[in-house]
Order: structure tokens, then C-alpha cells, then sequence
């Protein structure tokens, strides 16, 4: 069975303003326990987490080509929308993302926390069902980004989404084959 790992970012304000990412990273639960277990050696010394905005440009570039050797697919909503709040942003790319994740066979999506704005999500989800843009039995829950490596992947998907929007292509292309960039 597919599970999706998820994240988000804000884009760089001054030269992608009023732009919201989501990704997610749909991984077959046989190959998740190799796949954490190489994220989890890629933390650096007192790094509870690998973290794209916290690396270097060499990390980066290291982080993508590491992408490359794990069997999953990733797809990415990018949200523009002038004076939009983040919740709106986040609103409209899970009505994107979450219909695709469930159309690509995923049974479940771990979102990484917010915190006290998890329940959200959750409500969103809901509304989704309730208006069927979401019709099955897909599960979200959240997780904390220092406790699940899968969820790093997200992130890295995110980082060189964001790069690449304003003009610096080296970290995503070598992901063009496992992404799928929605823009809406």
C-alpha cells in the first residue's frame, strides 16, 4: 500500500510573492523502513532533523541526488494567490493534493505538525468527504518533522520547488522524473 508523507513551505516573498507549496512523497509502506532509516543517517551533527532551509548549497545538491536512489513519486501543488492567507493557501493546495493522492492508490497521508492548527486539516478532510471531492476511506494524521525521516523528503520537494520558481534549476532537475508540479 501507497502512504504520502507531506509538507509545506511559503516561497521566497521577495521574488515569489503571495506563493504557497505543498508536497507529498508516495512511498510504498514495504520500501519506509529503508528509506527512514538512510534519512536518519543523513542528520548532522546536533540536527534533530535534515532540514532544507537549514543546508548549504552543497547539501542541497547532495539532498536531491540522495532523492534520486528512493523508489517514490512526489507531487507538488504550488498556490498563487495575491493577499491570500496562509490558511487559504493551505486550503486550496490539500483540495489539489489530497484527490491526487487518493487517485494514485495512497491509503493514508502524514502531514508534518502545525501544532494547534492540525485540527484544521482535519476539517478540511471532512469538508472534502462531505462535498465528495474526496470519496474514499483516506486517512491524515500529522506527525512531528523531527520524529518522521519521511517526511524530510516533503521537504527537500519543497526546497527545490521553491528554488527553481525563482530562477535556480540545479536541485530540481534532477527530481523531473519523480515529480509531478501542479500549479493552481
Amino acid at each position: 500500500m501507497l502512504s504520502a508523507w507531506g509538507d509545506e513551505s511559503g516561497s521566497v516573498p521577495v521574488k515569489d510573492p503571495d506563493t504557497y507549496i505543498m508536497s507529498a512523497a508516495m512511498i510504498d509502506d514495504a520500501d519506509l523502513a529503508h528509506i527512514r532509516s538512510r534519512l536518519m543517517d543523513e542528520r548532522m551533527d546536533g540536527e534533530s532533523k535534515v532540514h532544507w532551509y537549514q543546508s548549504n548549497d552543497s547539501r542541497r545538491l547532495y539532498l536531491t541526488q540522495l532523492l534520486q536512489s528512493f523508489p517514490f513519486l512526489g507531487v507538488t501543488v504550488v498556490h498563487h494567490e495575491t493577499g491570500a492567507s496562509d490558511r487559504r493557501h493551505r486550503r486550496k493546495c490539500l483540495e489539489t493534493l489530497l484527490p491526487l493522492l487518493e487517485h494514485y492508490g495512497c491509503g493514508s497521508v502524514t502531514l508534518e505538525s502545525r501544532g494547534g492548527q492540525d485540527q484544521s486539516d482535519l476539517h478540511i478532510l471532512q469538508d472534502f468527504r462531505s462535498r465528495r471531492t474526496v470519496r474514499g476511506p483516506l486517512r491524515l494524521q500529522h506527525a512531528l518533522g523531527r520524529d518522521e525521516p519521511a517526511l524530510w523528503i516533503a521537504d527537500t520537494l519543497c526546497g527545490a520547488v521553491t528554488q527553481h520558481r525563482i530562477g535556480n534549476t540545479k536541485y530540481l532537475t534532477p527530481l523531473l522524473g519523480m515529480l509531478d508540479i501542479v500549479e493552481i
